[in-house]
C-alpha cells in the first residue's frame, strides 16, 4: 500500500509514472496506440493501485483508493460505442451507502513531423467517432499522448479535455493544450473522488460488459473509493463479466511491430 499526505503528493507520484511509462515507449512503440495505453494503465496500476491519502478534504479524513485494469478479451465481437478506456468507480460513503458510476475516455497520440516538429499533429483524431462517443456519454474525455521535445531530450505527457470541448475547439495539434488539463489529476482529483462520473444503470452495466454488443470497452479501469478508513475495500468484488474482461497482466508478451521510423509514423 502506498500512503500520501495529501491528494496532491499522489497526484505528483501518479504524473511522474505516466511521464516514465510513455517515455519508455518513444520512439520504438510510439506508433502503437494501443501499446502506449497498455503500458501506461499497466504502470499506473503496478505503482498506484492500493493508496492511502492521510488528509484528504477540507475536515481531513483520511480516504483510500484501491483499483485494478482489466483488458476486453472479446473486442473484435463488440462494437465501440464509448471508447478505449473505461473507469469504472464505485463509492463507499458507509457500508450500506454505495454508488457506482462510470466515465470513458478515447486515446490519441502524437503524430511527429520529422521535419518540423512544430507541425505534430494528433492526425487520428475523427471527428464523427467522438460525435458519437459524446452522444452515448455526457461525461466523455479524450486522452492525449506526447512526446516533447526538451533541452535534454524528450518528455512524455498525457494530457486530458472534454470531447465536447475538443470538437469544439475543432483543433488537432497543439493548440488545444491550454484547454487541458493531466491525465493524471484527472485519475486522482476528479473520477476516483466520484467526480465527472455518469451515474446511469445503463452505461454502468455496459462498461462491465453485461449489455452484449452494446457493452464493454477496450480497458475497463475498477475501482473503489471512500472517506470511510475503516471500510475494508476489494475491487475484485464488483460484478463485472469475467467473460469478457480479464486482468490485464503486466507480464503479458509485447507483440508490438519493430519498425523504422519514418515520415508520419511516428
Amino acid at each position: 500500500m502506498e500512503n500520501y499526505s495529501s491528494r496532491f503528493d499522489w497526484h505528483k507520484a501518479v504524473d511522474r509514472t505516466v511521464s516514465n511509462a510513455l517515455g519508455k515507449c518513444y520512439p520504438r512503440d510510439w506508433k502503437d496506440e494501443d501499446h502506449l495505453t497498455r503500458s501506461l494503465l499497466s504502470a499506473l496500476r503496478d505503482e498506484h493501485s492500493d493508496v492511502t491519502i492521510e488528509k484528504d478534504k477540507i475536515i481531513g479524513k483520511k480516504s483510500k483508493c484501491h483499483w485494478d485494469i482489466y483488458k476486453n478479451t472479446k473486442e473484435q465481437g463488440i462494437e465501440q460505442k464509448h471508447g478505449d478506456i473505461g473507469v469504472l468507480v464505485q463509492l463507499h460513503f458507509d457500508e450500506s451507502k454505495i454508488l457506482e458510476g462510470v466515465a470513458f475516455l478515447e486515446a490519441k497520440r502524437i503524430y511527429h513531423d520529422p521535419i518540423d516538429d512544430s507541425k505534430s499533429k494528433f492526425g487520428a483524431l475523427d471527428k464523427s467517432q467522438l460525435e458519437k462517443y459524446c452522444n452515448n456519454s455526457s461525461f466523455h474525455r479524450t486522452v492525449l499522448y506526447d512526446c516533447l521535445k526538451t533541452d535534454n531530450g524528450y518528455s512524455a505527457v498525457s494530457l486530458t479535455l472534454p470531447s465536447r470541448h475538443l470538437l469544439t475547439i475543432n483543433k488537432s495539434n497543439r493548440d488545444i493544450y491550454p484547454y487541458c488539463e493531466y491525465f493524471s489529476y484527472c485519475l486522482t482529483n476528479r473520477y476516483f473522488q466520484g467526480y465527472e462520473l455518469d451515474f446511469n444503470p445503463d452505461l454502468v452495466n455496459a462498461a462491465k460488459g453485461f449489455l452484449g454488443v452494446n457493452g464493454g470497452v477496450k480497458y475497463l479501469i475498477v475501482a473503489q473509493a471512500t472517506l470511510s478508513p475503516n471500510l475494508e475495500l476489494n475491487p475484485e468484488l464488483i460484478e463485472i463479466n469475467r467473460d469478457v474482461y480479464t486482468r490485464l497482466d503486466s507480464s503479458e508478451p509485447d507483440n508490438t511491430p519493430t519498425n523504422s521510423f519514418g515520415g508520419m509514423g511516428m
